[in-house]
């Protein structure tokens, strides 16, 4: 199986796992899971800026991150 390297360079949307420079969309899950693990202070402006997402998908991801941990915001 032929391998690819991920460049992502427009954060205006796009593929997820692109987006997080994964090989798949459960690759970016475990990123960003690992990245929320590591904040002091979880927010959707941080996710939006370390990861270049819109705000609506740092919303949907922190909100289902904190589902999965059982986190109320």
């Amino acid at each position: 199986m032929a391998s690819a390297s991920l460049e992502h360079t427009d954060t205006s949307g796009g593929d997820t796992a692109e987006l997080f420079h994964a090989a798949t969309t459960v690759e970016a899950a475990i990123r960003f899971a690992s990245w929320c693990d590591q904040q002091r202070h979880l927010t959707a402006q941080a996710a939006m800026e370390y990861f270049g997402l819109q705000k609506a998908t740092a919303y949907r991801w922190l909100a289902s991150y904190r589902a999965a941990r059982g986190i109320s915001a």
